[in-house]
């Protein structure tokens, strides 16, 4: 496990142990009572991170058996035979109009929000996770990821390098990947901000578009290309090609401009290709997508071309 990680399943396990279990973290059967009393609460994945959390801390705190013991609980809402009500999954956008997208961006360049921009922009054209887009580097038309999600044997698993051919959308990624390098704030005050200014910008949208909301609609870009599975999943930082099955739906990225392919050369063949029927429509006849046509100045990248080049004097 990865400190940073460690360190984020310790405060949440924290957190649980102040609220939960009158801040004692010795017990484990009151943790693991606790953890039963309040599984109705959770939606299934969110009460397996907290599991792991909990047995992590435990297990960092040098108890091997309270760890285990927290490992060994079944979620009583999700269990065979299980009659509890499941706690729904809250509502999220998978895909994001160009219309919206180009209003978002001429939102954040009339506000001064530059860093937010600069997410926006790379998990618009690129699709990288917040927590690569510090680390992106940029040499020639050659933009390298490294990856987020790290394999169980601690090795580095899905980093990439992308092939971007379009000028404007290569120096939109270049400048945006500089300026989230060297600010100081951190992903979640991003997020946060960008939140915010979603809510000013649509006020009546009860769930508002995130970076993930991005990286859905490259993902549904991606299967209306006529592209394989493997580089599908090579650009968007999986393992395995199950991963893109579960990333935006086709139909919602026909017609879609992509700027982003694998470099020449890259190695797609490490992507395990998955043995399951593929959903939200992959069956499909393929349509051919330009990597390369131009950008217009009243594109979001056009936008966030020009806005830069006032900045920096250009």
């Amino acid at each position: 496990m990865q400190p940073e990680t460690l360190k984020k399943y310790q405060t949440r396990a924290r957190n649980f142990y102040r609220d939960h279990c009158n801040g004692s973290a010795t017990d484990s059967a009151q943790i693991c009572a606790a953890m039963v009393a309040l599984a109705p609460q959770y939606v299934s994945s969110s009460f397996r991170v907290l599991k792991n959390a909990l047995a992590a801390d435990q297990l960092a705190r040098g108890n091997p058996v309270a760890a285990e013991a927290i490992r060994s609980v079944t979620n009583p809402v999700t269990a065979p035979g299980s009659t509890m009500p499941r706690k729904p999954r809250p509502r999220r956008v998978r895909s994001v109009s160009k219309q919206d997208v180009a209003l978002l961006v001429r939102h954040l360049s009339d506000t001064g929000c530059s860093d937010e921009w600069a997410a926006v922009m790379l998990a618009y054209v690129t699709g990288a996770r917040p927590c690569e887009m510090r680390s992106i580097e940029v040499e020639g038309n050659l933009v390298t990821i490294r990856g987020g999600k790290k394999s169980r044997k601690l090795k580095r698993g899905a980093d990439r390098v992308l092939l971007i051919e379009n000028r404007k959308a290569l120096k939109a990624v270049t400048l945006a990947a500089e300026r989230l390098r060297h600010t100081a704030r951190s992903d979640t005050a991003i997020r946060d901000a960008l939140r915010k200014a979603c809510r000013q910008l649509w006020l009546r949208r009860a769930v508002q578009l995130t970076l993930k909301s991005l990286r859905h609609q490259l993902g549904a870009n991606l299967k209306a290309s006529s592209d394989s599975p493997r580089h599908l999943a090579y650009i968007m930082g999986h393992q395995s090609t199950e991963s893109i099955d579960v990333y935006g739906d086709r139909r919602k990225g026909e017609g879609r401009k992509l700027y982003v392919a694998p470099a020449n050369g890259a190695d797609v063949e490490r992507v395990r290709v998955s043995t399951r029927d593929a959903r939200y429509g992959r069956s499909h006849d393929p349509v051919a997508v330009d990597f390369v046509g131009g950008v217009s100045d009243t594109t979001p990248l056009g936008r966030f071309i020009r806005r830069w080049e006032r900045e920096r004097g250009s």
